[in-house]
């Protein structure tokens, strides 16, 4: 058993950019001190998994000089001083060599910084910001800042660190450089107002960054913390190409057995990057305390504790993943669709027929993050993929979920004929039948999958709803933003493709 560090891929063929990583690692431990703890006064000593991700954050493009990363999210489990490692890099933002001079391509100091460091509260934002005043008052950085109650100022120049906190609320950004966001799992509410106006207000200056740092939430999609977690888990999985965004998280395997002693200390040893942390005392938090079990998961396995009703459990789905498999030209597939309108998503998935079924992504399309409220599902891309598949493979069946495509699935029938059947996943005992073999299947590794990460991450959000007529799969709300489209298309598909024989009618059939 062990543990998963999740960081930004870069791309097959992409060169290692050159960094700052090295010149600021230098200035962190040639000018700051650990601020609390036993290493209290003592010269700041970066370890290897902190100077791993500094060197991340500070790669900057050869050509233009700028720099990559503009967001970044680093999760890890608790205690593993994440927050003096935001305070040291807000230092660095400061007054060390954080950006490359256009003319002479060395490292240098950026002019007027502007850093605020920021959480939900006032205790807190004064936990990232008294470790910051510490490091720099009580280090060679003293002669160079002027120490207040809120804000460090630079002696002699423009520059300043200040303690911003969400619950006070704010209605202007000002011109920050870097943003610092501590425990971002507590920005909720109307404290997620702040956090969008101060990263609105990194627009004005150059180069400016917003580094955000947390332990695990109970994953719930509609809070800033799920938000950012949603697109870094999209990026690392290559499903989106984002370079700005460096995603980090140190966590243990969903499936950990937490009463196998071994098992659990494995997990704990490859989640806590930081060396000084007592695994034994956090183990006896489970063994000898037992505080609730999703509370020591979230906190001290940095894990994203999900429902109970989750359709699939963790890994199963991910085991069965064969993308050397090809689906070849006119090879024997049906296909299921499930179609939406606005705000949602359309899935197009295929099912390669024969002894061990193999599914694949033959189209989505989701609402865009950034896109307009009135956004709707481009009904011209949805038909060209569908003749696309219709050209491609022998479609012994489209199976379609009707709602909102009543008149596209009409002219589908005319063009393509009896391979067009409307599947009607609002029926319960029918989907519920479905839903139980599509589970079987993937429990007993009756099948294969191409590996797409969207369809993945819809059946991770999808939940199971029981009923008298039986278990299917639903969202997790009804205005839950956790798309389970291509979950409900592949579910279509492979029912249907385990059963579908070649039909002799022409007309429209109705499953």
């Amino acid at each position: 058993m062990s543990a998963t560090s999740t960081e930004t891929p870069r791309a097959p063929g992409r060169e290692l950019p050159p960094t700052l990583g090295p010149q600021v690692c230098a200035w962190i431990e040639a000018n700051l001190v650990h601020a609390d703890g036993d290493f209290l006064g003592r010269p700041f000593k970066l370890e290897p998994w902190q100077q791993k991700i500094i060197w991340k954050l500070y790669e900057y493009d050869p050509k233009t000089l700028r720099r990559i990363v503009r967001r970044a999210l680093v999760v890890t489990p608790k205690g593993t001083g994440k927050t003096e490692l935001l305070a040291a890099i807000g230092l660095a933002e400061l007054a060390g060599p954080t950006v490359v001079d256009r003319q002479t391509r060395q490292a240098t100091r950026r002019r007027s910084p502007n850093i605020p460091c920021a959480a939900a509260s006032f205790e807190q934002a004064d936990l990232v910001f008294g470790a910051a005043r510490t490091m720099a008052t009580e280090g060679r950085l003293a002669p160079l800042v002027e120490s207040f109650d809120t804000e460090l100022l630079l002696r002699g120049e423009q520059g300043r660190m200040y303690r911003v906190a969400a619950q006070a609320g704010t209605n202007d950004g000002g011109r920050p450089t870097c943003f610092l966001a501590d425990e971002i799992h507590e920005w909720t509410g109307a404290k997620e107002r702040v956090h969008l106006v101060l990263a609105n207000s990194l627009t004005k200056r150059e180069e400016a960054i917003e580094i955000n740092i947390s332990t695990p939430d109970e994953a719930n999609p509609e809070t800033l913390l799920g938000r950012l977690v949603a697109h870094g888990e999209r990026v690392a999985s290559g499903e989106l190409d984002d370079p700005s965004f460096l995603y980090v998280r140190y966590s243990a395997p969903a499936d950990v057995d937490l009463d196998d002693p071994q098992e659990l200390r494995a997990a704990l040893r490859g989640c806590h990057p930081a060396s000084w942390v007592d695994l034994e005392r956090v183990a006896a938090r489970w063994e000898v305390d037992r505080i609730p079990e999703h509370e020591f998961r979230r906190y001290h396995l940095a894990q994203f504790v999900r429902a109970s009703n989750r359709f699939l459990r963790e890994n199963m789905w991910e085991a069965l993943a064969d993308s050397d498999r090809s689906v070849a030209e006119k090879a024997s597939v049906v296909l299921g669709f499930d179609g939406s309108y606005n705000n949602d998503s359309t899935a197009l998935v295929g099912c390669v027929q024969g002894e061990k079924p193999h599914l694949f992504v033959a189209g989505c399309w989701e609402r865009p993050q950034h896109a307009p409220l009135d956004w709707t599902v481009p009904r011209d891309e949805v038909n060209a993929a569908v003749d696309r598949a219709m050209q491609r493979y022998k479609v012994v069946e489209l199976a379609c979920d009707p709602p909102g495509w009543h008149a596209e699935i009409e002219e589908w029938a005319e063009r393509y004929g009896q391979v067009v059947v409307r599947f009607e996943t609002n029926r319960r005992a029918f989907m519920a039948h479905a839903c139980s073999r599509f589970y079987t299947a993937v429990a007993n590794e009756a099948l294969t999958h191409d590996g797409d990460p969207r369809l993945a991450r819809h059946l991770a959000n999808a939940v199971v709803k029981e009923t008298a007529d039986g278990r299917y799969v639903t969202k997790d709300g009804p205005s839950s933003p956790r798309k389970i489209d291509l979950a409900v298309a592949a579910i279509v598909a492979l029912d249907r493709g385990m059963t579908v024989k070649p039909k002799a009618s022409a007309r429209l059939v109705s499953w």
